[in-house]
């Protein structure tokens, strides 16, 4: 072998090696590791196909799939601390999610559960928890209010109730005034017959309906008894409204005040059902003097006190939150 070959052979092994090694870098170095539970105890043995989406700053980064062997899944990703990883797959028509992940160089791996349930058409005893009701924004030029809606509804069963033929699980009484309602999360929703019917499935242990709404009120009476009714029987319920949005802020019968409470800055007042509320009783709260004579702008709202929920909503339940989001920080 010559010289020159021999020189031409090692100018190509040493770009081979540092094409491997370069190959070798760009290899993801962190790894998700995952397991389909069926009821919370056995892995699932059918092949499920699951998702891993990666969340940063501005959304959705990325997203890939595998199905799974044996319940077990796994996904190799960059660790990266700005970004967050959610594992979903779909059963029985029904979305799941694990918690999101965190990972970062120093902490390259993470196990993750996704437990999923047989659904029913058959309803449970459902009961809510705990209603909140928060009042987000005020439009005084088109005589508008907007607020957002919790009901936790229990479901004591171990299935996923996924409602009868119509498939409407929830039917949420409609306030006074409503010109806008519907319900964030997956299922659909609409207006049907003064209710707001909801087919979202309401899982074994606690869902959170989120609703959100716009009402009208009367300028020329410059008040707007707002009144929220229970669909279920409802342990505790209540609203928030920030202080400043009326001259004053009193409960009707059935109701008491709850005092004040700083969320996120912003100096609210408490209204709550008078003890456990039965299927079609409300709490109700008179909010007077919405003019704002001491107020700079007709259009005044908060977000602060929601942010949280909206935003852990939008990774569960996707664009519905992400729009409630988007219009209340327009209109803050």
């Amino acid at each position: 072998m010559t010289a020159l070959v021999r020189l031409l052979v090692a100018c190509a092994l040493a770009a081979l090696a540092l094409g491997v090694a370069a190959a070798s870098a760009q290899q993801p170095q962190g790894r998700i590791t995952g397991v389909v539970l069926l009821g919370g105890s056995e892995p699932l043995t059918e092949p499920l196909t699951v998702q891993l989406i990666v969340l940063g700053q501005s959304g959705v980064q990325a997203a890939q799939e595998t199905v799974t062997e044996a319940g077990r899944f796994a996904f190799d990703v960059e660790p990266d601390a700005d970004l967050s990883y959610v594992a979903r797959t779909v059963y029985d028509g029904v979305q799941y999610l694990a918690p999101p992940v965190l990972l970062a160089p120093e902490l390259p791996t993470a196990e993750v559960e996704l437990v999923v349930y047989a659904t029913t058409t058959e309803p449970p005893p459902l009961t809510v928890d705990r209603t909140v009701v928060t009042v987000l924004r005020l439009d005084r030029a088109n005589a508008q209010i907007v607020f957002l809606r919790e009901d936790d509804v229990l479901n004591p069963g171990d299935r996923v109730f996924i409602g009868g033929e119509d498939g409407v699980t929830l039917r949420i009484p409609l306030p006074d005034g409503t010109v806008v309602a519907e319900a964030g999360g997956e299922g659909d929703s609409r207006v049907e017959g003064g209710t707001l019917a909801v087919a979202a499935g309401l899982r074994p242990g606690v869902t959170t309906v989120v609703s959100r709404y716009v009402v009208g009120y009367d300028q020329a009476r410059d008040a707007y008894a707002l009144r929220v009714t229970a669909p279920l029987p409802t342990e505790h319920m209540e609203v928030s409204v920030p202080t400043r949005f009326a001259d004053a802020i009193r409960p009707l019968a059935g109701s008491i005040d709850a005092g004040t409470r700083d969320e996120a800055g912003e100096l609210s007042t408490v209204v709550a059902h008078d003890g456990a509320a039965g299927p079609g009783e409300s709490v109700s709260v008179l909010l007077d003097g919405l003019a704002g004579r001491n107020a700079p702008n007709s259009l005044t709202g908060t977000g602060g006190a929601t942010i949280a929920v909206v935003l852990a909503l939008a990774v569960i339940a996707g664009g519905a939150a992400v729009l409630h989001l988007a219009g209340r920080r327009s209109g803050a």
